[in-house]
């Protein structure tokens, strides 16, 4: 583990990189390494193993299914579980944010996964993903920010220059800088977004034109600055962003009015 993450830093390195500046998929592979490096970490992930395959061989006793098709696997992947059968073979995708889980939730998470239709291990699982256990397993395993280098820069505008002249002018410079991305997908109504579990902010690509004016990128980065500043409040299994707190944070944004007539101009 340790063998790899290092060559790939230094790959990154060669090419006056950094990891963050790897695709987000890749990314996240690499932030995954970084916590399996640390030899307790990798002994956790083990007895979650342990225990998962304990508790899968439990609840299927009784079914048809093959154990001997069943693949697990344990990642720092984008969702919370996901599960694929095709020839005959299951692949269940567990994230990594769960390894240190009660058997208790392990065994609702199973159920989820197994189950056809949204149930009650359903509702049970993604209210254990906003408990205080589970966000601070995913504060471990994502570690420190990192910022990236290259892929921060567009064609006409670079997002590392503009975070610094907005954490200087509004944070203080307390900010820390997360990875600054233009979005791969050009989708048309995501303006932007902030991902806590991977210290992403991405900003959407279609701005990164010739005709898109400065101050619309400067607010839509300065929306995802906020976010990071301010968290995600969860109460009673929900998220909550955008509280009063930060309604009230966005408009002391210079020339707010206008940024915001630019962002209905967009609708």
């Amino acid at each position: 583990m340790l063998h790899l993450k290092n060559e790939i830093e230094q790959l990154c390195d060669q090419h006056q990189g950094t990891p963050a500046d790897l695709g987000t998929p890749t990314f996240r592979q690499y932030i995954w390494l970084r916590f399996l490096s640390n030899a307790k970490h990798l002994s956790l992930h083990m007895k979650g193993l342990q225990s998962f395959d304990r508790i899968i061989k439990h609840q299927t006793s009784g079914r048809k299914n093959d154990l001997s098709l069943l693949q697990l696997r344990i990642e720092y992947c984008g969702y919370l579980y996901q599960r694929k059968t095709s020839h005959g073979k299951t692949a269940l995708l567990i994230n990594e944010g769960f390894i240190d889980a009660s058997d208790s939730i392990k065994q609702k998470l199973i159920s989820a996964a197994y189950a056809k239709r949204k149930n009650k291990a359903s509702d049970a699982i993604k209210s254990y993903a906003t408990s205080d256990a589970y966000l601070k397993m995913g504060e471990l395993i994502a570690g420190d920010p990192i910022a990236n280098h290259l892929s921060c820069k567009g064609k006409y505008y670079n997002l590392d220059q503009m975070f610094q002249n907005l954490n200087w002018r509004y944070f203080k410079k307390k900010l820390p800088q997360p990875r600054l991305v233009w979005s791969s997908s050009r989708a048309k109504r995501r303006l932007g977004y902030y991902h806590p579990e991977i210290h992403t902010i991405a900003i959407n690509k279609n701005f990164d034109a010739e005709d898109i004016p400065l101050l619309l990128i400067e607010y839509i980065l300065f929306h995802e600055m906020l976010h990071q500043f301010f968290g995600i409040e969860h109460r009673n299994g929900r998220r909550f962003a955008h509280t009063p707190a930060f309604h009230q944070a966005e408009k002391t944004f210079r020339d707010y009015k206008e940024a915001e007539n630019l962002i209905k101009l967009l609708h």
